[in-house]
């Protein structure tokens, strides 16, 4: 049940061997974490509420980068202004660090022209290891937009050398490669990021992006902080509910620990996972209050 999802970009004239590229949802790709269901795009457009969260580690980052060349890093201009957790427009979130965006490495970034040429992991499944030429827009008022102008070549200096270009005189609508453009809201990143040993012999770890456990990774569709839920969306090849959505609560931290039950699963929709009326009861989490079940528990 546990499950990753995919980020998808939708590319002009694929066809025809054209790389204009932008996110879209629908279509094979991995780099931006959305969800293969359409409806996310409608359903997550609000930034989660991350006011008065039991913060208990830091924003920490899953990344596939460790058959990447990082240091072939040329990263021109710091990336300051975009460093963050970030809201997508089509469902889920992204993380951008100074050396890397998503599960890509920032081979190099240039704040003055707003171009970033990053790395595909070596695991991507169609493009693995090769390289994609990014441009965005300057922020504004928490939010900037991004768009894939070429992807898939076989060397930084071929990405950068591209002369494709975007418009973005209208960026929700078009110029992307005949697409909209993807755009990025600031949001809180999950205040229970980390990685945590569960009371079953293994490991959680979490993520804005994702939630990953016993060897399977959900994608983080939606969450609240405040609230303590997240949505979840299972991976394609999920055994027993490919694709489908769950809702997982979680206690206040204490002593440096804390609780999860996935308290629905199953789901058609993140709006379905987050109208669901099931709820756990953490009074003792040990021993009972998840479906029957004791819950989850995760301790650093």
């Amino acid at each position: 049940m546990f499950k990753r999802t995919f980020r998808v970009f939708v590319c002009a004239g694929f066809a025809l061997g054209l790389a204009a590229c932008s996110s879209t949802v629908g279509t094979p790709s991995d780099h931006g974490n959305g969800a293969a269901d359409t409806s996310i795009a409608a359903d997550s457009k609000a930034s989660p509420d991350g006011s008065g969260a039991d913060s208990l580690a830091p924003d920490t980052i899953a990344k596939d980068v460790a058959s990447q060349d990082v240091a072939s890093q040329d990263v021109t201009t710091a990336p300051v202004s975009i460093i963050g957790t970030w809201s997508s427009n089509f469902g889920g979130y992204e993380e951008i660090t100074d050396k890397s965006w998503n599960d890509m490495v920032m081979t190099k970034f240039d704040g003055m022209t707003r171009i970033a040429i990053t790395q595909n992991p070596a695991s991507d499944k169609y493009n693995p290891s090769k390289f994609n030429k990014i441009v965005f827009t300057a922020p504004k008022d928490g939010s900037f937009y991004y768009c894939y102008v070429d992807y898939g070549k076989d060397t930084a200096a071929l990405a950068e050398a591209s002369t494709l270009t975007a418009d973005d005189s209208a960026p929700d609508t078009k110029g992307c490669g005949g697409f909209s453009w993807t755009k990025l809201t600031k949001a809180d990143p999950i205040a229970i990021a980390g990685t945590w040993k569960n009371n079953f012999g293994g490991n959680d770890v979490i993520s804005s992006r994702s939630w990953a456990s016993m060897g399977s990774t959900m994608a983080m569709s939606l969450f609240d902080n405040a609230k303590r839920w997240a949505i979840t969306q299972n991976p394609a090849d999920d055994q027993y509910n490919p694709s489908k959505f769950n809702r997982i609560v979680w206690t206040a931290p204490s002593g440096g620990n804390f609780y999860y039950c996935m308290v629905d699963y199953g789901l058609d929709s993140v709006a379905l996972a987050q109208a669901t009326t099931k709820t756990a009861d953490d009074s003792a989490p040990d021993k009972s209050g998840c479906g029957g079940f004791s819950w989850t528990k995760l301790s650093p």
